[in-house]
């Protein structure tokens, strides 16, 4: 019994595994069911027992998209003593982030597209947007606005909100630009508006 409980765990993880590396290198829209199971070594029926369909399979890769950036990020904040270098080594996971897995990086940017039509989608990518800001804004403490006078007055939710957004939309560019040396300038600039 027991051993069939771990072969199904490693099924499972197998075709996890193999979903979040087919999505991350050829998007939700060009990888079929069959790509994953062929992929993980599992016969179709077998992808279909452990996940229902494409959208179960997709929110499970999400879920684990999700707990990879909120652990990141937060150990990221976390790694500094100084508020002041809290900032520049939030920026600095970006722009690692950018350069050393882009995969994961693109996977999150093709999620949070199709979250504009898959409600379940839209509801996880809500849940991890607030999750961010929600960790910047604890590892901040009001200290952006005390630093930077010209935010005095926004409350620290929407000043952490403005800082993710920036840093990720800064990230979709370099992702799709060709001028990555003046979209990685642009993510110094966000760190430099607030200090």
């Amino acid at each position: 019994m027991m051993q069939q409980k771990t072969e199904k765990e490693n099924t499972s993880e197998k075709i996890l595994t193999t979903a979040f590396e087919c999505l991350s290198a050829n998007g939700y829209a060009n990888v079929s069911m069959r790509n994953i199971a062929d992929g993980a070594g599992v016969a179709l029926s077998q992808l279909a027992y452990y996940y229902r369909n494409k959208e179960k399979l997709f929110s499970e890769v999400i879920n684990r998209m999700m707990d990879q950036y909120l652990n990141e990020i937060e150990a990221t904040l976390k790694s500094t003593v100084d508020e002041k270098e809290r900032i520049t080594s939030l920026v600095r996971y970006f722009k690692d982030l950018n350069r050393n897995n882009p995969k994961l990086l693109r996977l999150f940017i093709d999620f949070t597209a199709q979250a504009l039509w898959i409600p379940s989608f839209r509801q996880q990518l809500d849940h991890l947007f607030n999750a961010i800001t929600e960790i910047i804004r604890k590892n901040l403490s009001g200290n952006a606005a005390a630093i930077n006078k010209s935010l005095h007055g926004y409350s620290d939710k929407s000043i952490a909100t403005l800082i993710f957004g920036a840093l990720f939309g800064t990230s979709i560019q370099i992702i799709l630009g060709s001028d990555q040396d003046s979209a990685f300038e642009s993510l110094n600039l966000a760190e430099n508006l607030l200090y």
